[in-house]
């Protein structure tokens, strides 16, 4: 399996503060600050997940990170690529928006990095598992 997330933030402190951790994990994570160059990482990379902030350059009508988001779930090869938003917008609005928009998840700054790497692993189990074919014998008859 994969094993690389993609990240995009504007803050580089929360940028190594992700890699650090989910680097320990083993997880190989690509960076950027910006929303467009997140989405082509992801189009070359293929990762496990994307993790998003919601303010951040690279948007045009939407802030980055939602833009980013659009791009991804609205792309054939990506919409199934969990996405988790990590964001200091707490705003019922944004979350709202974030979530309808796809987001998998949607965490607030601070956050401890031992729960983030428990949600985004758990959202990557929860997607594969989602999206993996049931085999013949997984398969009731009826």
């Amino acid at each position: 399996m994969k094993r690389c997330v993609v990240i995009a933030d504007d803050d580089p402190i929360i940028i190594d503060l992700v890699k650090l951790r989910l680097g320990m994990a083993r997880y190989h994570v690509l960076s950027t600050g910006d929303a467009q160059a997140a989405v082509a990482l992801a189009r070359k990379h293929d990762p496990v997940a994307v993790i998003l902030d919601v303010q951040m350059p690279g948007g045009r009508v939407l802030p980055g990170g939602l833009h980013a988001l659009e791009a991804i779930k609205s792309d054939p090869e990506l919409r199934n690529t969990p996405v988790m938003m990590l964001t200091g917008e707490r705003t019922t609005d944004t979350v709202m928006q974030a979530m309808t928009g796809g987001a998998n998840d949607y965490m607030v700054k601070p956050f401890h990095p031992d729960v983030l790497l428990e949600r985004v692993s758990r959202m990557i189990k929860s997607s594969a598992m989602q999206w993996r074919t049931p085999t013949p014998a997984a398969v009731w008859e009826l």
